[in-house]
């Protein structure tokens, strides 16, 4: 490896990380080795751009009242790792009602954040977006848990689903003040 970070999968916590040459730090992300393509298990060197979308990831949810501080980095390195090595699955569309809206629009740049609603129990369910197209959303989740009939997923995991399904959601819709502003009040 010529750079200081590369990414590779690991057999015993069964996920991709980032890791450090000089620093000898793993970074777990949230791809467990059944969502991966083939080239993730290579070491791949980190990428300029990589870095751009990371800190483009921790801009959004810095003041996300939806994520945990403590989440940020694994949900923003696993976006970011998404991008490159996630197998290409079906969109779980049919499990979520289609929204008033035509949902995100193209023109829109990732990663942004949206919300779609669960066809059974109504249950609004909070997700990343952070790829896809005028049809199709790459997501990954917010809530710590999503049970349904063949998909299990865990925080930061990712979802496909068609864009006719997702509620764009706006700064205000999520973001409380950030620290400074709420200290001068």
């Amino acid at each position: 490896m010529n750079g200081f970070f590369y990414w590779t999968y690991d057999n015993t916590a069964d996920c991709l990380m980032l890791c450090s040459e000089t620093t000898n730090r793993k970074i777990r992300t949230a791809l467990q080795g059944s969502m991966l393509n083939p080239s993730a298990y290579a070491a791949t060197e980190c990428e300029a751009d990589e870095f751009i979308f990371y800190t483009q990831i921790e801009e959004l949810i810095e003041h996300c009242d939806l994520i945990m501080p403590q989440q940020r980095e694994l949900l923003a390195y696993t976006a970011v790792a998404a991008r490159t090595f996630l197998l290409p699955t079906q969109p779980k569309s049919w499990f979520f009602e289609t929204t008033e809206s035509d949902g995100p629009h193209a023109a829109q740049p990732y990663p942004y954040l949206v919300q779609t609603r669960l066809k059974q129990t109504q249950q609004v369910i909070s997700l990343l977006s952070f790829a896809g197209d005028d049809t199709v959303a790459d997501c990954l989740l917010l809530e710590e848990e999503l049970n349904l009939p063949g998909l299990q997923l865990k925080f930061g995991q990712p979802l496909r689903i068609f864009v006719n399904r997702l509620q764009y959601l706006a700064a205000a819709d999520y973001a409380s003040e950030p620290y400074w502003q709420q200290q001068s009040a």
